[in-house]
């Protein structure tokens, strides 16, 4: 898949993801991380959601992954979204203006197929310049951006968005877990 060379080269892509077109790169890269935030305008005290493969990958980013976030990854087929307060093993300088990191375990085919062919986590943010709308389709991508990045997904791009991201945060002290949106 041509994507994930892509994402192995430190580049930048353009890819359908379980909920809207996003932009994204290695999650391991600075460089890369850098040139999507330039890419977008993007505010440096935003932080980027991540996407990982599963349960394993989540445990080598995050200082402590709770039994009631397993449940709630393994117990929803929507996408859920969680905010966990100790990142590890990141550039987190780079991803968050503090150690928290947003992760989602995406459950779609062409993501699933992505990290067969990859070891590490992806940058995920909305494939749009800041406030901007959100993409929902392929088509609704601004043109100039599509310019921007190095390299834009064939994959999907008939597809409409029909789901957002349930946000949900790790309360660190009690393991408990708070939905935010």
């Amino acid at each position: 898949m041509k994507d994930s060379v892509i994402l192995k080269e430190g580049k930048v892509l353009i890819y359908p993801t379980d909920t809207i077109w996003g932009i994204g790169c290695s999650a391991l890269d600075t460089p890369a991380i850098e040139k999507v935030k330039t890419i977008k305008g993007r505010d440096n005290n935003k932080s980027l959601i991540l996407l990982v493969k599963d349960s394993e990958m989540l445990c080598n980013y995050v200082e402590y992954v709770p039994k009631c976030a397993i449940d709630m990854i393994n117990n929803t087929t929507e996408p859920t979204t969680i905010i966990y307060p100790k990142a590890k093993n990141l550039p987190i300088q780079h991803l968050s203006f503090n150690e928290s990191i947003a992760i989602r375990i995406p459950k779609n085919d062409y993501l699933q197929q992505l990290f067969m062919e990859i070891d590490f986590p992806i940058v995920s943010t909305s494939a749009n310049f800041s406030g901007s709308p959100s993409p929902k389709c392929f088509a609704d991508i601004d043109k100039e951006l599509l310019q921007k990045v190095d390299y834009v997904s064939t994959y999907h791009r008939e597809n409409t968005a029909n789901n957002t991201s349930s946000v949900i945060y790790l309360v660190e002290n009690n393991n408990t877990l708070t939905k935010i949106r």
